[in-house]
Formats: C-alpha cells, sequence, structure tokens
C-alpha cells in the first residue's frame, strides 16, 4: 500500500541520516583522541590528535615530523639535540649560542632572514629555559606563512621546534599546538 511505502521511506531516510550521523562523529572524536607521537630514539614525545599523520621517512633519529594532514596544511618539526655532543663538537655552551646557529642552519632559516620576526612570552613544563618567536613572511604564491620557533633546553638536550603553516589555518590551529607542545615529555 502507499502509506506503508511512505512509512518504510520514512524509516530507511531516518536509518540512512542516523549512520551519516554516527560516522561523522566517530570521525571527529577519532580527530580529538589523544596519541602520543615519539622520536624514532624514543627520547621525548608530544600528544596531538589521532588525525595527525608522522613522517616516518625522517632519517634523523632525534627528529619527529608530524603534518595536520595529508596536505601538510600545518608541518610541526621538532629535533633533540645532546647538549654534550652540541657543546663539544659545536662550541654551542649555551640557549642564546644555539638559538643564533639555529637561526642560520634551520629549515627555517630563510624564514628568519625574509620575514617578520616578534619574540614570543612562551613556557613549556618540562624545559628549564625557552625562547620564543613567531615569524610572518609573504610567500611566492601571494600567501602569508607563520612559524612559531622555540629553542628549548633541559640538563641533558636542546630542543627545536618550528610550527609552520599558512596564516589563516596556522591562526585557527596554533593556540592548541603551542598548548600541546609545552607538555612535550622527554624521556
Amino acid at each position: 500500500t502507499p502509506d506503508n511505502m511512505k512509512n518504510i521511506k520514512k524509516i530507511v531516510l531516518f536509518l540512512f541520516t542516523a549512520m551519516i550521523m554516527i560516522s561523522i562523529i566517530a570521525c571527529e572524536s577519532n580527530q580529538k583522541t589523544p596519541t602520543e607521537y615519539t622520536n624514532a630514539n624514543g627520547s621525548y614525545s608530544i600528544t596531538l590528535p589521532a588525525n595527525w599523520i608522522q613522517d616516518t621517512g625522517v632519517s634523523n633519529n632525534d627528529m619527529l615530523v608530524l603534518y595536520s594532514n595529508e596536505e601538510r596544511d600545518i608541518i610541526i618539526s621538532i629535533q633533540r639535540y645532546d647538549r654534550e655532543v652540541a657543546q663539544d663538537t659545536m662550541g654551542l655552551d649555551s640557549l642564546e649560542k644555539f638559538q643564533y646557529f639555529y637561526k642560520t642552519n634551520s629549515i627555517i632559516a630563510a624564514l628568519y632572514t625574509l620575514g617578520e620576526v616578534e619574540q614570543a612570552e612562551y613556557t613549556m613544563e618540562n624545559m628549564k629555559n625557552v625562547l620564543a618567536e613567531e615569524l610572518v613572511s609573504d610567500s611566492n604564491d601571494n600567501t602569508v606563512v607563520k612559524a612559531f620557533c622555540v629553542i628549548a633546553e633541559t640538563d641533558n638536550a636542546y630542543y627545536t621546534c618550528a610550527i609552520t603553516g599558512e596564516q589563516k589555518i596556522y591562526d585557527k590551529n596554533i593556540e592548541s599546538i603551542k598548548q600541546a607542545l609545552s607538555a612535550l615529555v622527554e624521556k
């Protein structure tokens, strides 16, 4: 009968809508589920939502590179430098010397030379000293690129971190990423 067909269509539509809603909720909860990402040496970790992608092709075991998605809208690059090695082989015996080394020899050295640099107030739970800066630079494709750069130290190591992204996406996500980075754990 026509009434039964209408009822069946309503039930099917309801079930289909419910399945879509469950799928959306499942995807959103997976993105928010905290996951610990650890460098290959297992010497430190950071906790971010489960939807981040860890670059497992990084050849430096003291480095951790994470992408916010397949398009790499936001990139987090963290590297650990053994304090004793940095001092003995590179003469880097202070956080300030290490920061200068980082500004002139890192992947984002060009941003330091081409962009505007502003000191930032920032603390990290497990670090004894922290220097932070935010960089803003125009890119070749007329977009604005931003980076949040941190140099931190413990008794055992120096850590560098660069969080980079296109301004709109960066601005939307930077506070939550800064919060996650502030809880970096040295193991």
